[in-house]
């Protein structure tokens, strides 16, 4: 008769009840776990109730601390200093004849250029009520001051003057284009874009506010979207939202084609 394989049968667990002192341990771990369970349990809900608070003052902090888009400023002349839309500047009464959008950095020599060239012929049409000009200050080119920002900088003081004192916002902006530093260089200072200001009758009151770049979130958010409405480069112009082709570099080529546009 062949033979059954092994086996280890396995161990009963012992039905014994524990002696008195092991009770005692046993009750004493039970409440060990418990009052574990319950510290866990509230050190959790001070964790989350914290975390919240976290949450909440941070979003306020973000809410009340975050950059501001210039507010609307009414000059005397009855322009205003800030534009149609979220990323420019305007000078000019808003239902003029013809609107003209001038895309610059203060940084591109280009930009120069066209001012020289058209800067008081566009000042002209503004007076006159011809054209309602559109400035959007760029800062694609703070990477040619070696670190400066000069580009934002010089935007953000643009932008400072156009809130404060719009009556002078154009001959700011041609302070800026007759100092304008060369590519590859850190740029003016805050106190020489300051002095600049002063000069052309900006109070020191405002100017000292140059440093805390106030606007400097709304020039880099106008820039990305000036570049992702399809401008390519600086200056760019448009009149009544068409590119304008010709010479941007000599005065006549511009103003025909606005003196056009406003006798359509």
């Amino acid at each position: 008769m062949p033979k059954q394989p092994k086996t280890n049968p396995q161990k009963k667990p012992s039905t014994t009840p524990p002696t008195g002192s092991r009770r005692d341990e046993l009750a004493a771990q039970t409440a060990r776990d418990t009052r574990d369970r319950r510290i866990r349990r509230r050190v959790g809900l001070i964790l989350a109730a914290t975390a919240t608070a976290v949450l909440v003052f941070t979003g306020i902090w973000l809410a009340t601390t975050g950059p501001a888009s210039p507010a609307a400023t009414t000059a005397t002349s009855g322009s205003t200093a800030s534009g149609r839309d979220t990323w420019t500047i305007g000078v000019g009464q808003v239902d003029a004849p013809v609107r003209v959008d001038v895309y610059q950095d203060f940084m591109c020599p280009y930009c120069q250029r066209f001012e020289q060239a058209n800067g008081p012929g566009l000042k002209q049409l503004v007076d006159a009520g011809t054209i309602r000009l559109e400035i959007h200050p760029m800062s694609f080119l703070d990477r040619t001051s070696q670190g400066a920002r000069y580009s934002t900088r010089a935007a953000n003081a643009f932008v400072t003057v156009a809130q404060a004192d719009p009556d002078r916002i154009l001959a700011f902006n041609r302070a800026l284009y007759d100092n304008q530093p060369a590519e590859g260089t850190t740029g003016l200072t805050d106190a020489q874009l300051a002095t600049l200001a002063q000069d052309v009758g900006v109070a020191p009151s405002v100017t000292d506010t140059f440093g805390q770049l106030s606007h400097e979130q709304w020039v880099a958010d106008g820039t990305q979207a000036d570049f992702a409405s399809g401008v390519t480069g600086t200056p760019t112009v448009l009149i009544d939202g068409k590119p304008f082709t010709g010479d941007l570099l000599t005065a006549d080529a511009l103003r025909s084609a606005i003196e056009t546009a406003a006798n359509d």
